[in-house]
């Protein structure tokens, strides 16, 4: 049966480091994240993002190798730097489960992040000033309970949330 070895590849070399190690008749797995991210540049009052995708682990890879299979060979590829080692300096296995619940993982961020890209570009705000909403998707800030302050015209809100006979303004996207 064949193994899951983690290479250590060369700093942002990991999806090049791929294509190299396929065509040795390999297979390699690199978890992937996608995130949307703003330019800065408006075109028609729309703010333009870029794609940008990322590795889920840094310079590193996941190689499935076979008995018998040459080292030597993977260790010569470009953009391989070595394998990840134990104490006894041996290559670190890992089991196909473990490979299989990150690859779940990346299929989870896939689908959130195409679920976020829906709404993203279906923007129809039926929000109003003094209106209170509660925050689904804020990290901390989600379930809590807020009043929107001021609504403009990107589909941002400024919403304030009572804590303690205090006002917390925060500034957030509105996806309604």
């Amino acid at each position: 049966m064949s193994a899951w070895y983690v290479v250590l590849t060369g700093a942002q070399q990991e999806i090049t480091t791929v294509w190299r190690l396929h065509l040795l008749g390999l297979e390699m797995f690199t978890p992937v994240l996608r995130r949307r991210i703003r330019t800065g540049r408006v075109h028609k009052g729309r703010n333009i993002t870029r794609l940008v995708v990322r590795p889920m682990f840094p310079s590193y890879g996941f190689v499935r190798q076979g008995p018998g299979c040459n080292t030597d060979a993977i260790l010569g590829v470009h953009g391989v730097r070595d394998f990840l080692r134990n104490e006894h300096a041996e290559p670190v296995t890992l089991p196909h489960e473990a490979v299989l619940a990150i690859h779940a993982k990346q299929q989870e961020e896939l689908e959130t992040f195409i679920a976020a890209s829906r709404r993203g570009r279906h923007f129809h705000s039926n929000l109003r000033v003094g209106q209170r909403v509660r925050v689904d998707d804020g990290g901390i800030y989600s379930g809590l309970v807020a009043t929107v302050d001021r609504i403009d015209a990107r589909g941002r809100i400024d919403v304030l949330f009572g804590l303690i006979r205090h006002t917390l303004p925060i500034d957030m996207v509105a996806a309604a």
